[in-house]
């Protein structure tokens, strides 16, 4: 028999033990949280508080950069006080001397500040280098920005670009609309070319850094362009609207790649292109919800985006002045660029928040985020260390020469050179005669190369453009210079006299000549 066993009593409850309940931290203090761009989230605060409680009219204004030509200074000061603008872009007939564009520079800045600001107005234009420069004849002519991504040295990328941005603000400027995160796919690409870097979306990235570290120690605003990249179309905006049939991963593994890259390093403005991206829908990215929010949240771009100019061609079929610049702002844009007409756009945007078609918290955020810009603008100390001919420099740094040897001169004692603009050629022989060089007959023959898909037969073929045609040319040495203004042919002759070395890469490929870029082992 089985005798059961008595049940075990059961086991004590374990003492309850009160744990401490955490203390309650406070949020983080907004000045402490620092944007990739400079301001502080705070900064960004009180700057959304300043555009709430402006008048509507004066608001509409301030996310315009306006469209202006000619010098009369009193017409634009006029159109300051009636519209408010947040800035203007100068262009063309606006640019004649330096003394001229500094006086109509500091009299437009003197009629915003009569609204009562606590921030600068902005004052733009193009000086992007090579053949986008409004200001040639004003400052030093730089070479385009495929020489930036040709420079091996990025250092001298950055030295380059905030030298320039010295000589801008010294003449009054704030903003410049460069330097180009487009990727270029080369001659089937229309409108950008040599104002890419190149066709390496890394490299791309690289050189884009170094142009906006070099922009921004100059105190320089840039505004990095043509989102997502108008250098993979084969349409030109200026004329219609481009299509980009990529995918988004393609996108995302090539013309992307520099935008992102900038972004994070903190780049404080992109302009958005008028090319439609078929991934994400069938309209102009300027006017594009879906680019806007890929920027804001994939990116996390928390700057200002600001539309590219929109007399363009590449909007016409989207409506007036008046459509696209409430289109734009619903969209996600915080500056509309060069409406063809500035009153227009003024009034459609009072217009359409006075009916709710747009709503004045968006157009809060746009104006706060201006505000937020300009205000960090006018708090940064230019720190520039830039001496000598800077464009000389970053021309050396860029000069892309194949020979069969590498560190000697590239010339004999006499030359004749062909092609090109005679003020180039004698710039050159200038440059050369320094070196003990004649120009004469006999001798090295040198061909300057004035087109991107050109092609000559000489000793040393030079392409001062886009270096494609250098593929279809015959020559001894090839040469890759990227600009054609007088420092660029000083630093050419610095080369072809064996002065400096050679030391940069093709930024584009220029396939089937026999060699690599000096200075790789012969």
């Amino acid at each position: 028999m089985v005798i059961p066993q008595a049940e075990a009593p059961p086991p004590e409850p374990a003492p309850l033990v009160l744990l401490p309940l955490p203390t309650p931290q406070p949020p983080p203090d907004p000045d402490t949280i620092f944007l990739a761009w400079g301001p502080s989230q705070g900064d960004l605060n009180r700057a959304l508080e300043t555009a709430q409680v402006m008048p509507l009219d004066e608001e509409a204004g301030l996310v315009i950069v306006a469209r202006y030509g000619g010098t009369d200074v009193g017409t634009l000061q006029t159109l300051i006080r009636q519209y408010h603008f947040g800035g203007v872009s100068i262009t063309g007939t606006s640019i004649v001397s330096a003394e001229q564009v500094a006086q109509f520079n500091a009299a437009a800045q003197a009629a915003a500040a009569e609204d009562g600001r606590d921030w600068p107005f902005i004052i733009a234009t193009d000086q992007e280098g090579g053949t986008v420069a409004r200001l040639t004849g004003i400052i030093p002519t730089m070479p385009s920005f495929m020489a930036a991504g040709a420079a091996r040295d990025k250092g001298a990328v950055e030295n380059a670009f905030a030298g320039m941005g010295r000589d801008m603000r010294a003449l009054g400027f704030n903003v410049d609309f460069a330097p180009d995160a487009d990727v270029t796919i080369g001659l089937a690409d229309p409108i950008i070319r040599t104002r890419s870097a190149g066709s390496d979306p890394q490299n791309v990235g690289t050189s884009v850094i170094a142009a906006v570290a070099g922009l921004m120690d100059a105190g320089v605003i840039p505004s990095i362009k043509h989102f997502p990249g108008h250098g993979g179309v084969v349409t030109d905006s200026h004329v219609s609207t481009p299509v980009s049939t990529k995918t988004l991963a393609e996108l995302e593994a090539d013309d992307l790649v520099p935008f992102r890259r900038a972004i994070e390093a903190g780049a404080p403005m992109v302009m958005m292109s008028h090319v439609a991206v078929e991934a994400w829908s069938d309209i102009p990215a300027s006017i594009d919800p879906l680019a806007y929010e890929y920027l804001r949240d994939d990116l996390d771009f928390t700057g200002v985006a600001i539309t590219d100019s929109m007399g363009m061609g590449g909007l016409n079929p989207y409506g007036g002045t008046a459509q696209t610049t409430v289109l734009a702002l619903q969209a996600g844009a915080d500056l509309i660029l060069m409406p063809a007409f500035n009153d227009v756009a003024h009034d459609a945007i009072v217009q359409a928040v006075t009916d709710g078609t747009l709503s004045r918290e968006r157009l809060d955020e746009a104006a706060s985020r201006v505000i937020a810009l300009m205000r960090y603008e006018a708090s940064i100390d230019p720190a520039v260390d830039v001496e000598g001919d800077y464009v000389r420099s970053l021309s050396q740094a860029s000069t892309t020469v194949v020979a069969p040897t590498c560190g000697q001169p590239l010339v004999a004692n006499t030359v004749t050179i062909s092609g090109g603009w005679a003020s180039e050629r004698a710039a050159l022989s200038s440059a050369l005669a320094g070196y003990g060089i004649a120009t004469g007959w006999g001798g090295t023959r040198i061909q300057l190369i004035g087109t991107p898909n050109g092609s000559a037969t000489a000793d040393v073929v030079v392409a001062l453009d886009g270096p494609w045609g250098l593929s279809s040319s015959h020559a001894t040495a090839y040469v890759g210079l990227y600009g054609r203004g007088p420092s660029s042919m000083a630093a050419l002759a610095d080369i072809l006299a064996g002065a400096v070395t050679a030391n940069a890469r093709w930024p584009v490929p220029v396939p089937g000549l026999s060699y690599e870029p000096c200075p790789a082992p012969r």
